[in-house]
């Protein structure tokens, strides 16, 4: 049975700013389902006490309204988690703190958030945006037999999944995860965590829309290819909330 389209509001990185919860509260009050991008934390300009209590807010709200709003990780959440390091604005001295409360509450974040609309088109969340070249340098690659997820996916195919349910199999999967590409300072194939946005344009996933942030842009910024489109939500410096009010 086809889904009915729905509002989605998409708000991008936070990175420890407080706004987040006027634009949330407000596409609650329109019915739309909220999908956070990612990267809650390490912010140039704001304290370490402020973006700590602002997270333990966060995770109240996901809380209260698991059944509407969505929280996906960043590279900076992820690396808190599981011990990451060489992130900008990395806060060695509340390294503890900041794991305890993820690690607490991982319930509630996610890498990925899918929706297919009542046109039959798929439209997919991350935080960096996904590639071609790590779908299927990386991902399919765990469904042949005798691989982890080829396993508690009983045996199913990559396309008899929904791309986001298979990517958060790998939530744990730093080894998968965590890829950084050139455009970032890295070596190889760059991740739904890490991926620049020129390099998701360059080669993004074939035949569905995607949402993403990680990548700073002066505004909220969509390019169409072929008959899908790619939209950047992020913020300029940092130092504003942007979202995207989306109807699927």
């Amino acid at each position: 049975m086809k889904e009915f389209k729905k509002k989605v509001l998409f708000i991008g990185d936070v990175h420890g700013l407080t706004e987040w919860d006027n634009i949330a509260m407000g596409g609650l009050k329109n019915f739309y389902e909220i999908v956070f991008l990612g990267d809650y934390v390490d912010s140039f300009f704001v304290s370490a006490a402020q973006q700590i209590a602002n997270l333990r807010d966060l995770i109240t709200f996901l809380r209260k309204h698991q059944d509407v709003a969505t929280a996906l990780l960043g590279n900076h959440d992820y690396a808190y988690i599981y011990g990451y390091s060489g992130i900008s604005g990395h806060q060695h001295y509340h390294i503890q703190e900041y794991r305890k409360i993820f690690q607490d509450n991982i319930d509630l974040f996610k890498i990925a958030w899918g929706f297919t609309g009542k046109d039959g088109k798929y439209t997919l969340a991350t935080h960096a945006g996904l590639t071609s070249e790590f779908w299927n340098k990386f991902v399919v690659p765990e469904f042949n037999e005798g691989k982890w997820l080829h396993t508690i996916t009983d045996g199913k195919k990559p396309d008899e999944i929904p791309m986001h349910e298979t990517l958060n199999y790998l939530k744990d999967k730093g080894d998968v995860l965590w890829k950084v590409g050139r455009a970032r300072m890295g070596a190889g194939t760059p991740g739904p965590l890490w991926a620049d946005y020129t390099e998701v344009l360059d080669d993004p996933y074939p035949g569905i829309n995607q949402v993403f942030g990680h990548t700073p842009r002066a505004s909220v910024t969509v390019d169409h290819i072929d008959n899908n489109f790619l939209a950047c939500v992020d913020s300029w410096g940092n130092k504003r909330i942007v979202s995207l009010l989306l109807s699927l």
